[in-house]
C-alpha cells in the first residue's frame, strides 16, 4: 500500500502529476486504503469496478484481492503505470470518460458485485447516477466524496440540499457515513477534507432505471409544484399527477422537497398503472 513518499516517487518515474480540471488528488494514507478495501468486503468471487484508479492507490491491492477487476480511467497519461499494477495482475483497464462508457462494453463475468471510486465533486452526481442506472445488481458502492457533498447524498426531505440524490440512493440501498479522511492523506493536499461513504444495494427490491428519470424531472423546477415540474417533462398530463397526489393523501400544491423517498414510487407507479 502507498505512503506520501512511495506516491511522489511513482509520480517521479513515470512523469506524472496531477490534473486540477479532473480533480486529481492521489491518495497517500495506508491506513485509509485499508478501511477502504476492508469496507468493499473484496474476495475472490468478488467482480470490482474502479472508476478513475488514478496511479492505482487502491488497485494495486484490490486487484490482488478480486476475482475479476475492471478500472476505468479517462487520463491516458497513467497508462504506463496502470498496466504494471492492473494489466500485468490480471485485471483490466479501459480508458474512456466514465460518462461515456457503456456498460455493454463489460463481459457478464466483469459486471461488478462492486464499484469503488474517489470522486472528483465537479462529477459526483452524474457518475452515482449513472453507476446506479447502469449496474441496478451492484451489491455495493464505496465511495470518497467531499465531505460538504455529503449533504447532497443525506439530506432529508423538507430540506434544501434534498434532492435526486439524495431520493435515488436511499431507493437504492442503505447509506453510511463511515469516516473523515483529512487533506494530508492525498498529493496534492485538496482544499476540503473528504469522507468515505457506502451504500448496500436493498435485497429484495426492485430497481428501475426509469425512476432517475423520474424523480430528475420532479425536482427540474423545484420552485414550482410538483405538479408543474413533472408536467413540464411532457410524459404526464397535470390533471393525472394532481390525481395521483390526491390518492396518496397529498395536495395538488405539494412540491418536490415534501416527498420522501417513497412516496415518488408510489407515485411513480400510480401515474405508470
Amino acid at each position: 500500500m502507498m505512503n506520501k513518499q512511495e506516491v511522489l516517487s511513482i509520480l517521479e518515474q513515470y512523469g506524472l502529476s496531477a490534473t486540477k480540471s479532473l480533480g486529481q488528488n492521489f491518495l497517500c494514507n495506508e491506513d485509509v486504503i485499508g478501511r477502504i478495501l476492508d469496507l468493499a468486503e473484496i474476495s475472490e468471487k468478488t467482480r470490482v469496478l474502479e472508476i478513475g484508479p488514478g496511479i492505482g492507490a487502491l488497485s494495486e491491492e484490490a486487484v490482488k484481492r478480486a476475482g475479476k477487476y475492471t478500472a476505468v480511467e479517462i487520463d491516458t497519461s497513467f497508462q504506463n503505470r496502470l498496466d504494471s499494477v492492473i494489466t500485468e495482475q490480471g485485471g483490466r483497464v479501459i480508458f474512456q470518460d466514465f460518462l461515456a462508457f457503456s456498460a455493454s462494453s463489460l463481459s457478464k463475468e466483469e459486471m461488478p458485485d462492486v464499484v469503488i471510486s474517489n470522486l472528483p465533486y465537479y462529477v459526483m452526481t452524474p457518475i452515482m447516477l449513472k453507476v446506479m442506472a447502469d449496474f441496478p445488481d451492484c451489491g455495493k458502492m464505496v465511495y470518497m466524496v467531499e465531505e460538504e457533498a455529503q449533504e447532497r447524498i443525506f439530506a432529508k426531505p423538507g430540506t434544501k440540499q434534498y434532492g435526486p440524490l439524495s431520493v435515488l440512493t436511499d431507493l437504492f440501498g442503505v447509506k453510511k457515513k463511515e469516516f473523515v479522511v483529512d487533506r494530508s492523506s492525498f498529493v496534492p493536499p485538496p482544499n476540503t477534507t473528504s469522507a468515505v461513504i457506502t451504500i448496500k444495494r436493498h435485497e429484495g427490491q426492485e430497481w428501475k432505471a426509469d425512476w432517475i428519470r423520474f424523480v430528475e424531472s420532479a425536482f427540474a423546477l423545484r420552485r414550482k409544484t410538483l405538479v408543474n415540474s413533472l408536467s413540464s417533462a411532457g410524459k404526464y398530463g397535470k390533471e393525472s399527477i394532481a390525481s395521483a397526489l390526491s390518492e396518496m393523501g397529498k395536495k395538488e400544491t405539494a412540491r418536490c422537497e415534501e416527498l420522501a423517498p417513497a412516496d415518488f414510487v408510489r407515485l411513480y407507479e400510480i401515474l405508470t398503472k
